[in-house]
């Protein structure tokens, strides 16, 4: 299979975000709060997998209306997210970096799309839903959708970039994989499995693809690099240190397996565009 790492706009956050040691709700009033010179640029990543069932998109990127003319513009992201939000990612999206852009210079249309998979439901992961209208499948977690955006996540998954487009929620299963055992066989032949990293937000998860003995792990936003994990950092932007430092353990134990052809992390400052091939 192949496996192509689109880069779908940046964000600029807080230093505390990647590396920040887990967090509450004061630490998010002083992240927003943080001026530009103190903040980091990192990627927004996609990535679209070629499966013998059919393109497979996970995660969507920003949207384009957040970005008209290709750079940050203030008030274009303020009438698409929540003046709080607006304020914490600080988002842009460069000319043909719209997930709908990227799938035209690869020959695809939305509708081309056998399943869109979506980790968790912030903001970075879904706005550009709205460009992928026509996808055969859209799903995320049970967990995700009903349990997270309930709790305190809710303020960082505004409602109105997902809750009217049509997505197909799946239950989590008993599984051997991942800190809290629970996983989605996507297509039934574990070549696809989404795997609950929780802590980030409760139902996010991972994606494990799976080819023969090699497989690749989309750790979503359980890590922003292989720091966090190989130094046992948490990230800044969770509100469950204990989960958080358990799936940190489990992606440095899938790293040393043997087949581990790469573990990708959607922020990841170090993330290079291109095709991981296994």
């Amino acid at each position: 299979m192949k496996l192509h790492i689109l880069r779908c706009g940046t964000m600029r956050v807080a230093e505390a975000v990647p590396y920040g040691g887990g967090g509450d709700l004061n630490t998010v009033r002083r992240e927003l709060l943080t001026p530009d010179k103190r903040r980091v640029e990192l990627p927004v990543c996609c990535y679209l997998l070629e499966h013998p069932r059919g393109p497979v998109l996970v995660d969507t990127g920003w949207c384009r209306e957040l970005s008209p003319a290709g750079v940050y513009d203030p008030k274009a992201v303020s009438r698409v997210l929540p003046r709080q939000l607006a304020a914490l990612y600080h988002p842009s999206l460069a000319a043909g970096e719209a997930i709908h852009e990227r799938l035209a210079a690869c020959g695809l249309r939305p509708e081309d799309l056998a399943c869109v998979v979506l980790t968790h439901l912030d903001p970075d992961h879904v706005a550009g839903l709205r460009h992928l209208r026509g996808a055969q499948r859209i799903v995320v977690s049970e967990d995700e959708y009903f349990w997270s955006c309930r709790t305190v996540y809710k303020a960082r998954q505004p409602q109105s970039l997902w809750l009217n487009e049509p997505i197909e929620r799946l239950f989590f299963r008993g599984s051997p994989l991942g800190p809290n055992h629970w996983a989605i066989d996507l297509f039934g032949d574990e070549s696809v499995t989404l795997v609950n990293l929780p802590g980030h937000t409760d139902g996010q998860a991972a994606v494990l693809i799976r080819n023969g003995a090699r497989f690749v792990v989309l750790a979503a936003d359980a890590a922003f690099s292989p720091r966090n994990w190989r130094e046992e950092i948490v990230p800044g932007f969770g509100f469950d240190r204990y989960r958080q430092l358990q799936c940190l353990r489990w992606l440095s134990q899938m790293e040393r397996e043997p087949g581990c052809a790469a573990i990708l992390c959607s922020h990841d400052p170090a993330a290079q565009e291109g095709t991981i091939e296994f």
